[in-house]
């Protein structure tokens, strides 16, 4: 079932940028198949992920598609895909809310805000086994899907130290 009011999909290929930062976010993403990742590069040169959106998840850096600001961070695809493009008069329509699709796409932006506040809080609250696990219930479909260099790059940790709290887990 299609949720979206408008008709503008698009296959992207694994490694395929949609965002650069400096750029506008003129689209918002839902997944209908594959697997997206936002990300930040750090001044080392060191990939942060913020966030993945796998089937059914939406994503897009909010600020700059609300506000037209310059993006900060990267989107690409981590996964061969099939996405809908959300533009700013879809998304505008979602205002209006006459339509139980439109209210569906609110829900997902929704959604994709809480996840992203949680995993702030998780970041600075929670030890890595705690993000680990919120991972494992956040993105049930992820967990054996993304290399663990993935993972481990959302988590903040070394995939290496990811592997021994997988060990240390998997024991409990």
């Amino acid at each position: 079932m299609n949720i979206l009011p408008t008709k503008q999909t698009k296959k992207v290929l694994k490694g395929e940028t949609l965002l650069k930062p400096g750029k506008i976010a003129t689209y918002g993403y839902f997944v209908k198949v594959g697997c997206l990742k936002s990300y930040t590069i750090d001044k080392k040169g060191k990939q942060h992920v913020l966030q993945f959106a796998p089937e059914n998840w939406m994503i897009s850096d909010l600020e700059s598609f609300t506000h037209k600001k310059p993006s900060m961070i990267w989107i690409e695809a981590i996964e061969d895909s099939e996405i809908s493009l959300i533009s700013k008069s879809d998304f505008n329509d979602i205002s209006r809310l006459e339509k139980p699709e439109l209210i569906e796409i609110a829900i997902k932006f929704r959604n994709n805000l809480i996840a992203t506040n949680k995993r702030i809080i998780g970041l600075l609250s929670a030890n890595t086994e705690e993000r680990y696990t919120d991972f494992t219930l956040t993105y049930p479909t992820l967990v054996k899907r993304l290399p663990l260099k993935l993972i481990a790059s959302y988590l903040g940790v070394t995939p290496e130290y990811l592997s021994e709290i997988r060990r240390k887990l998997s024991k409990k």
